[in-house]
């Protein structure tokens, strides 16, 4: 027990039994008893209205000088008054930290209400979107118009990001990244200037197109005189040789600038792919006549589809398929099974590439589709290829609205699903 409870009830009893002997001395037990109590109860009320005088003032300054219960119940307020003003300084000692770092990052930083309103935002975000202290509950969609960001920002789903050219500067391209927090549904929206990276990208595309390009001429040109070098019949066995694996160099040399030619090209055609009908079935059938004549009937490839027309790009679908089936092709052992097959579904179309082959590690198959990127099994003079057949594989998928999943185990064989939507006008 406090001692200012103890201090209170001794008060009260001595008040009691000094009123109760003093009525009893005169004969007035009960009205001198009523009395002291009513006494204790007005100075109750005096000392109550004292601490609600001082707290109404907000507890500023020193509390009244009291004893017993009240003295207790002021000197508490007084402790938490003090521990609140302490937590407070905390509080704005972090909220200014926080404020300053979020001042010195170059990504705009927003917060939303539920209802997709401006709350909150710093100085890269104001920067970058134009954005103006009067703009503070306005709806972020009345500020960023454009209809993907409208459709981003309504969604429930914020796992991927969104790519938009401000509004505020022309050559500046945003990424937009937003995600919940909080339990009242807020989101936090963070802007990305990417104008940097999309250049540089741009740029080293460029310039792998152009050296690409630029070795086609001297390898055309090695080519020829190997050819000739190699019809000269006073040829010894040693320099046949030499100028038969001169030439399987200059081979795979052109195989990887048409590789990287074809790379920049759909790096570049990203959004502008041309669309045409054609019949998925019958360019699967094309490409595996060819992995057949690759195969020189050391592999069993079945196929099996019916009529299913498409509208894609047929020029990057067809290097996408034949880059996975001519992979299978090279890379596994006589005797491997290959089957692939067409699956259709409501929105598109399953393109399943399997085999029954070495398989590959588990671990790799994260990075099997980076360029240049090639299996511990793929990197001998025989089969090895540039490592961008996968690259490009993927690029094309992704371009035409489709994905690449790869499943695979060590002796078991591999699985390519390539997912192609159906596109309408």
């Amino acid at each position: 027990m406090r001692p200012g409870m103890q201090e209170e009830i001794w008060r009260v009893i001595f008040i009691l039994v000094s009123c109760a002997l003093f009525g009893w001395s005169l004969g007035f037990l009960v009205e001198l008893i009523f009395l002291g109590i009513l006494g204790y109860c007005l100075w109750t009320f005096s000392v109550a209205g004292r601490v609600f005088a001082w707290i109404d003032k907000g507890m500023r300054g020193i509390p009244p000088e009291l004893d017993g219960i009240w003295g207790d119940i002021t000197d508490t307020f007084n402790r938490q008054r003090r521990r609140h003003r302490r937590a407070q300084d905390k509080m704005r000692v972090t909220i200014n930290r926080v404020t300053r770092v979020t001042e010195v990052l170059d990504e705009g930083l927003l917060i939303l209400t539920n209802d997709r309103n401006l709350d909150w935002w710093n100085s890269s975000a104001k920067r970058l979107l134009g954005l103006r202290s009067g703009d503070r509950g306005t709806s972020v969609m009345n500020l960023i118009r454009d209809p993907d960001f409208v459709a981003y920002i309504n969604q429930g789903d914020f796992s991927d990001s969104l790519t938009l050219a401000s509004n505020v500067q022309d050559t500046v391209v945003l990424e937009l990244t937003a995600s919940y927090f909080g339990q009242q549904g807020e989101i936090v929206l963070l802007v990305s200037d990417t104008s940097r990276i999309n250049h540089l990208q741009k740029l080293r595309s460029e310039f792998v197109g152009n050296v690409s390009h630029e070795l086609r001429t001297p390898l055309t040109v090695i080519r020829g005189y190997l050819e000739t070098l190699q019809d000269i019949p006073k040829n010894t066995a040693v320099e046949n040789k030499a100028y038969d694996q001169m030439s399987e160099q200059v081979t795979r040399m052109q195989a990887l600038a048409d590789d990287l030619i074809l790379l920049s090209r759909l790096e570049e055609e990203v959004g502008n792919s041309v669309l045409e009908e054609f019949d998925l079935a019958d360019l699967l059938k094309t490409i595996v006549i060819e992995a057949e004549a690759l195969s020189e009937g050391q592999h069993i490839i079945s196929f099996d589809a019916m009529s299913t027309p498409l509208r894609a790009n047929q020029k990057d679908i067809r290097g996408a398929l034949g880059n996975i089936i001519f992979n299978a092709v090279k890379h596994n052992p006589t005797g491997a099974n290959i089957e692939i097959k067409i699956e259709a579904k409501e929105s598109g179309f399953f393109v399943t590439i399997a085999d029954d082959g070495i398989g590959i590690d588990p671990l790799e198959i994260p990075r099997l589709t980076e360029r240049f990127y090639r299996g511990d099994n793929s990197r001998n003079s025989q089969t090895g290829g540039s490592g961008l057949g996968l690259a490009i594989a993927k690029h094309a998928l992704t371009q035409a609205g489709g994905s690449l999943t790869i499943t695979s185990r060590l002796g078991k064989g591999s699985k390519f699903e390539c997912w192609l939507p159906t596109h309408k006008d």
